[in-house]
């Protein structure tokens, strides 16, 4: 017994030493990690203060400020924000980026739906672009060169001071022009003038080597189709685009016909579908709806209201009677107004003061190819659309006479040129108990409508939940050799960019 004994006491010894020794040993291994990040901070600090630009690093008020995301449902914590004001500051900011060995991406307006313009993970240099807002207008060539910095609110009033000319771009007034126009970018405009990105002439970006590089029809030809659908964040920095602009100053019609009634959906999506397959490219225009029952057709022509009236008859008696109806002409810059809420009377300076907006969702997307859903397919969407609440549905129309589908598909990287409207779906919520309720509600809308829609979805509605097929298509093979050859160490990525294989 008294050996035994002995043997236990020594056991026990040895077990407090061993606990000793791990207590002591484990945080040195945490201090050695802390250390380490708090040196590749303190490395990343004063590489970009040798370029001069502003920065933003954790622990600050202006970082604080500067993290503010778009969409709630992901909080991520950049390693730092760099505001650069010049290219040899972005220069500096992607050699900082690779000395460090930190992710890098650049930031627009912010409003990736997956909040990617923070990196999409923690840890990145988030370089922001809103110094870069260079102006300029050639009348005689109907172009504009915009800096990426821009917002789509102070970019119209820019274009309609400089010579009552626009490009085809949304309704938000905060969206960033660059992230916008790289994705596509759709607006109330495109069915006469395309896309945004059908309208980039020529960027000046910098690549992940730092060098500055024009892409244009004529010079690096496989870069200049890559941006063009794909250009958000994959290949470099863009600082600089060149559009080709419209003229916008003959009046235009603002036209809204608003239905309250969960009888009537299917009859005004009907009426909407078939309308939308032979109306004329001078009208851009979204179908509305969601679980409260409310439904509405809103949209732009391009000329006098006596002159749409005939241009809608079709769709408004085939649709519900007696609509709440808005037709009201208007010059460009009110309509963007308009478009944004605004009263037509309101100066347009407040284009420039937008405030920004958040919320908590979840988005998902789908393109429908025509003739559209069958009445079974309208019926479903619309069933699995009444099983929740808090979201919206919108049908953005793109259809076979529009300028968007008469570019040939392979010409740029964006794919989808086959459409009759996309599908815009968002469920939100204010607490988070709620999320996964809501994200399993409109995933299983996407499912339904799926059944009898494309497998295509709008990049610039990302969803982390989409393969790169649905984006890209066949194109995606020549996205990655672009990939190989302008960025082969993947200096510029996020959890959905165009990968290396």
């Amino acid at each position: 017994m008294g050996l035994k004994f002995a043997v236990l006491r020594v056991t026990a010894a040895l077990a407090c030493v061993l606990m000793v020794l791990l207590m002591c040993f484990q945080p040195v291994a945490g201090n050695e990690q802390r250390m380490g990040r708090k040196l590749a901070a303190t490395t990343l600090k004063q590489c970009l203060a040798k370029g001069g630009a502003r920065t933003a690093f954790p622990g600050t008020s202006e970082y604080s400020t500067a993290r503010l995301a778009y969409n709630l449902r992901e909080r991520y914590a950049p390693s730092a924000f760099v505001f650069p004001t010049t290219v040899a500051q972005v220069q500096n900011a992607v050699f900082c980026a690779k000395q460090v060995g930190v992710g890098i991406v650049p930031r627009g307006g912010g409003h990736s739906y997956e909040d990617y313009s923070l990196g999409g993970r923690d840890g990145v240099l988030v370089v922001d672009m809103e110094g870069f807002k260079q102006f300029s207008y050639n009348k005689a060539a109907k172009t504009a060169v915009v800096g990426a910095g821009f917002r789509l609110g102070p970019l119209y009033l820019a274009l309609w001071n400089a010579g009552k000319v626009t490009i085809p771009a949304g309704n938000c007034p905060t969206v960033g022009i660059a992230g916008h126009a790289l994705g596509g970018g759709w607006g109330f405009s495109s069915r006469k003038f395309g896309l945004v990105t059908d309208n980039i002439l020529e960027v000046q970006l910098v690549a992940a080597n730092g060098t500055v590089v024009t892409a244009n029809a004529q010079k690096n030809k496989d870069l200049y189709f890559a941006i063009r659908g794909a250009g958000a964040t994959s290949y470099g920095i863009v600082t600089q685009f060149t559009f080709r602009v419209h003229d916008v100053s003959a009046p235009v019609t603002h036209f809204k016909y608003r239905w309250n009634d969960k009888a009537v959906l299917f009859k005004n999506f009907k009426s909407f579908q078939s309308w939308g397959l032979n109306v004329p490219a001078e009208i851009s225009a979204a179908f509305y709806m969601d679980p409260s029952g409310v439904s509405w057709l809103e949209g732009t022509y391009l000329g006098k209201k006596t002159s749409l009236l005939p241009l809608v008859k079709t769709f408004l008696a085939s649709a519900a009677p007696n609509p709440t109806r808005v037709e009201e002409e208007l010059n460009w810059i009110q309509l963007i107004l308009v478009n944004w809420n605004y009263p037509s009377n309101t100066n347009p300076n407040q284009l420039n003061n937008v405030p920004f907006t958040t919320n908590t969702f979840k988005a998902k997307s789908i393109y429908v190819n025509g003739p559209g859903l069958s009445d079974a397919g309208i019926n479903a969407m619309i069933n699995a659309m009444n099983t929740g609440s808090n979201a919206y549905f919108i049908y953005d129309l793109y259809g076979s006479q529009s300028a968007i589908n008469k570019v040939v598909p392979g010409e740029t990287a964006f794919i989808h040129r086959n459409s009759l409207y996309s599908i815009q779906m968002v469920a939100s919520w204010s607490n988070d108990n709620n999320a996964v309720t809501q994200t399993s509600y409109i995933t299983r809308y996407w499912k339904v409508v799926r059944t009898y829609a494309t497998g295509q979805a709008y990049q610039n509605y990302i969803d982390r939940d989409m393969p790169l097929s649905a984006y890209y298509g066949s194109s995606l093979s020549t996205l990655i050799a672009g990939k190989k050859k302008w960025d082969p160490q993947n200096v510029f990525n996020f959890p959905q960019s165009i990968p290396l294989k």
